[in-house]
């Protein structure tokens, strides 16, 4: 493959942000955009010349030739364009969450198994240097065996009644624990492998149609035990910040975005002494451009990489589905007691 032509669909924040990305890259070429959005499409077509601008999706995706399609629109919109780039034949990556409720994802699942492309889904956090060194720490079980686990993603973003799209269920599917508390179901998934039961609730605080916290007691396949807490309405966290604490046989671990704290009861192999701190900082090996963290860059390399090798990404369409299943399983357990969770076959 020479030049990778790719279009994007959605041109808002995320589209744009990945759009500079992919820019940067080599070898890879943004060709085509669908925006409706009558200011940015004729900003487009007056200053980017070399790109073509579609009003519809299904026009760009049946008159270009792309290799791969970038889905940045709101979560509404995910199946249809995902089953056109299926139809055309496209491969595609889709911001998070994957669709707006688990039935979609059910649709989206069984056609792709019909079909041979490779497609990614958006959690990026599983590109941040700390969470992917703990991941290589579980994997060779500095901790011993895992005994429990306790997870939060806060964020102060709602503290009033608000008319956006993310408060409108039918549009949006869910609130903070489908937005942002699905990051959190993907990191707890990738370390420990299948949730089996799920209980807790959800609150709307200044939401009328979607939850503004959610609490789990979750339970895992490997007999770990765990709880989850997400919220968007706490105050003092101008980012969205994940906080996660590991209790093994051999000792405890902490992690987020900045810092690893580890703290073991016998020496390890790998690590020089059973207590230490562990900065991003020294974990980072840099990229070629960083726009809104390192980890979207490192998560639009591993795409495109995945397109040119012709390998599935980390997180498939299919990967991505098992977080759907979470949590829908917890929506369907609130105020109900102890819910099993069922993944789509």
């Amino acid at each position: 493959m020479s030049n990778m032509n790719v279009g994007i669909v959605g041109l808002g924040k995320m589209g744009l942000l990945h759009t500079g990305i992919l820019n940067s890259l080599e070898d890879v070429k943004i060709t085509a955009i669908t925006e409706k959005e009558n200011l940015i499409a004729n900003y487009i077509r007056g200053s980017l010349k070399e790109i073509k601008v579609y009003e519809d999706y299904d026009m760009m995706l049946e008159h270009e030739k792309l290799d791969l399609v970038y889905i940045t629109t709101p979560i509404s919109s995910h199946l249809p364009i995902a089953l056109s780039c299926i139809k055309n034949k496209v491969n595609f990556f889709i911001e998070k969450p994957l669709t707006k409720n688990l039935e979609e994802s059910k649709v989206l699942c069984a056609e792709l198994r019909k079909h041979n492309l490779i497609h990614a889904v958006g959690y990026n956090r599983r590109f941040i240097d700390t969470f992917s060194k703990v991941k290589s720490f579980l994997d060779s079980k500095i901790l011993g065996e895992i005994i429990t686990v306790k997870s939060s993603m806060y964020v102060s973003n709602v503290f009033s009644k608000s008319s956006g799209w993310r408060s409108k269920k039918n549009v949006s599917g869910g609130g903070v624990l489908l937005d942002f508390g699905s990051h959190l179901v993907d990191l707890l998934l990738w370390y420990f492998g299948f949730i089996t039961t799920v209980s807790g609730e959800v609150k709307s605080l200044y939401s009328k149609e979607v939850e503004d916290s959610a609490h789990m007691e979750i339970e895992f396949e490997n007999k770990i035990s765990g709880e989850l807490d997400t919220s968007w309405s706490v105050k003092g966290y101008r980012l969205p910040e994940i906080n996660l604490e590991i209790h093994g046989t051999n000792g405890n671990l902490r992690v987020n975005e900045d810092i690893i704290r580890i703290e073991l009861k016998n020496s390890v192999k790998e690590l020089e002494n059973t207590n230490m701190v562990i900065y991003k900082q020294s974990l980072n090996n840099g990229v070629l451009i960083d726009i809104g963290g390192p980890e979207y860059t490192k998560e639009d390399m591993h795409v495109v990489d995945c397109i040119k090798k012709n390998r599935q990404s980390l997180v498939s369409v299919f990967e991505a589905s098992k977080t759907q299943s979470v949590i829908q399983s917890v929506y369907d357990a609130a105020g109900n007691g102890k819910r099993q969770v069922k993944y789509i076959g």
